[in-house]
This record gives structure tokens, sequence and C-alpha cells, in this order.
């Protein structure tokens, strides 16, 4: 009898533990309708009610363009020597509110053509380092460039680029909306909703090791100098010039949407 009773209570206990699990999950990801950014007042409410920006004020606005990032000339004078400058410009740097583990996030962007710049839409981990990138390199505007990075215990270098593609569109300088889409099984990139590459995550495995997102991540937008060091500036098309490009380089973000599974 006791032992009935016990194997019903741990029945029990078993279905009300996968319930909450089934429960946590479905409420990680928050669905969030299409937010357009502009200078208008309800704009305003719905950007600081789902992100916060990690960068001075200065570094970013919402105008009649969209939320604009900006990325300043360093002070003083910047001197290259050996493929990389001696300063680093501060960028904007935003980080939204929302996580999820698994769901679809979509943002339009358009992005400058200045070499040594990256502007970026990724999701980074929230209490980990997992990390899914959309990424443009500014010096080849007619690409965009997609990853992940997930640190492995038993790694001899950090697996930067192992997960990376190159992605082809008409130009960055052109609004285009974009997509990363995380399931148990696949990470989607789409380009103006049409799927251009799928990574599952059986092809993820490596140094015996699952290099695939498990940890809730939220999702950063930012534009950020790649002038040093020498293989960043290299990657980037850099560094910067600054004797050539504008004081204060721009990005433009115009919406962001999150669908849930």
């Amino acid at each position: 009898m006791r032992g009935s009773i016990f194997l019903s209570f741990l029945t029990f206990i078993i279905l009300d533990l996968s319930h909450a699990l089934k429960h946590t999950t479905r409420e990680t990801c928050q669905r969030l309708d299409r937010i357009t950014f502009d200078d208008s007042d309800s704009a305003s409410r719905a950007f600081y009610s789902n992100f916060i920006p990690i960068s001075p004020d200065n570094s970013y606005a919402l105008t009649s363009n969209g939320l604009e990032l900006y990325l300043y000339k360093p002070e003083g004078r910047v001197t290259t020597s050996d493929g990389v400058n001696d300063q680093l410009a501060n960028g904007a740097t935003i980080n939204s509110t929302f996580i999820f583990d698994y769901g679809k996030v979509t943002f339009e962007v358009e992005s400058p053509t200045i070499h040594g710049v990256i502007v970026a839409g990724i999701m980074i981990g929230d209490e980990s380092e997992d990390e899914i990138d959309i990424e443009h390199v500014c010096a080849e505007p007619k690409s965009w460039q997609t990853n992940v990075f997930v640190p492995g215990p038993r790694d001899p270098q950090p697996l930067y680029n192992t997960f990376s593609s190159k992605e082809t569109v008409d130009s960055i300088t052109f609004l285009h909306s974009y997509s990363i889409e995380v399931t148990p099984e696949n990470i989607l990139w789409s380009l103006d909703g049409r799927v251009v590459r799928a990574l599952p995550k059986d092809q993820c495995t490596r140094n015996g090791f699952s290099h695939y997102p498990t940890h809730t991540m939220r999702l950063q937008l930012g534009i950020w100098d790649a002038s040093k060091p020498a293989g960043t500036a290299k990657w980037a098309g850099g560094p910067i010039d600054w004797d050539n490009a504008p004081d204060k380089i721009t990005a433009t973000f115009k919406s962001v949407a999150v669908e849930c599974p």
C-alpha cells in the first residue's frame, strides 16, 4: 500500500515537473510584434520597454530615419602602424530586455561601407558565452556574415570561425530584413524572409562537444571599431582610415520583431 501511494506521489511529482518545464520553456520566449523605430513618442516607449543601451547616451538616437547607432572618431590623433590603429573608437551597443532559448528574431538594418567597421545584430548568452551572429563587415558591402560560437571545454583554441559563413546581398547600404531562428535541432538565417543558411545541431560537434547554443540569449545591436588587434583588423578590411572617414559613422536599424514557437 505504501509503495502504491509512493509511486502515485512520485508520478504526480514527475508529471508536475514536466508541466513546469514545458511552461517555463514556452514562457521564455515572449512574442514581440514588430517595433518600428522612429522619433515618435510611441516608438520611444516601445524602445525603452524592450531595450537597454549599455553605451553612452550620445552613441545612439531615435530619429525619423530609425534607431541610429554611432561610432565616434577617437579624440586626438589616431596613428596607424603595422595594420592597426593605436586607438579604438567608441561605438553604440544596445541590449534587449527580452530573452529566449528558442524563437525567431528579425531586424531591419542598413550599414555604411567604411573599412574597419562592423555592424552587428547578434544573439548573445544571457548568462553564458553562447553567441549567434549576423554581421556586416562594412568593407564588403555585397555580403553579410553568419556565425555561431559556443566555447567547449576541450577546444585547443577558441573556434571563432569554425561555424562561420558568408552570404550575399545586393548592398548592405540598402534596407533589408535579417532573421535568426533557433529551434532544438537547427539554426536558420534568413534574408528578407528567405532562408539562406541552415546549421543542424548534429553538425556542431567538435572535440567531443556540441557547440550548439543551449542557453537563453538576448538580442544585441551594435556598431564597433575593428581596427585592432591585427587579425581582427585584417578580417574587417581595416583599420579605419580616420583621415578620410567621417568623425561620426552611422548604422541605422529600422525595426525589430520576435516570433515564438
